[in-house]
């Protein structure tokens, strides 16, 4: 079956999301978004999931560690967490999808040191095997993400090894928007409200005399 468009899958979901005669196409979407040659369509692979659900006798372990993986890789956002409640858990057991649900573990705790050699040891089909091995550079620009939420500087040393980099070089051509500056041997984020000192305001003291009047007034209407 060829590759369906986006297009044509929020068509088909928009009319009837949960038919069984659409499984094929959304598993030939879920192939054509493992590929790269579609984008990342959250809607339509938890339509596959509900009908895996539906239907459990037609569940494909393979097509559900797909869609695991790529929920993954959205990392910081939690679409895995969404999805893998849909998931039964058998499934979730199954060596090709309890591998993606210990690494999104690992990211959720931000033990990203731990992560890598775990996310590297990912098995599967070819399909997931070649995403993982393409998905290096988006994995590292989530972690970022996480990263510039935190701190405003950070240790270089500690950033590459949160990102399974080796040098300051390799961390400036990722080019990410949050990275200010790799100066010398620290990190400089760019400055955001969660990760800038705010100063907090008190007003110390409270005038009695302007509530009592307050409550004067409410008590006389």
């Amino acid at each position: 079956m060829s590759s369906p468009s986006r297009e044509t899958v929020e068509a088909l979901l928009k009319k009837s999301p949960y038919s069984s005669s659409n499984q094929a196409t959304l598993e030939a979407y879920v192939d054509a978004q493992s590929a790269g040659s579609a984008p990342y369509y959250m809607d339509a692979n938890r339509s596959l999931l509900k009908l895996y659900q539906f239907f459990p006798q037609n569940i494909k372990e393979e097509k559900v560690a797909s869609i695991l993986l790529l929920a993954l890789l959205e990392f910081p956002a939690t679409d895995l967490l969404a999805l893998r409640y849909l998931v039964p858990d058998r499934v979730q057991k199954a060596e090709s999808c309890s591998g993606i649900l210990a690494c999104a573990g690992l990211l959720d705790s931000c033990k990203f040191t731990e992560f890598w050699p775990a996310f590297s040891a990912l098995g599967g089909d070819d399909s997931v095997k070649a995403l993982v091995g393409a998905s290096k550079e988006k994995m590292q620009r989530g972690i970022v993400d996480v990263l510039a939420l935190t701190y405003r500087t950070a240790s270089l040393s500690r950033v590459l090894e949160a990102l399974n980099m080796s040098s300051g070089d390799e961390l400036s051509k990722l080019k990410h928007p949050s990275i200010e500056a790799v100066d010398g041997d620290k990190v400089v984020f760019v400055a955001s409200a969660d990760n800038t000192k705010r100063n907090r305001v008190f007003q110390e003291g409270i005038n009695f005399g302007a509530i009592s009047s307050m409550m004067a007034k409410v008590s006389s209407e």
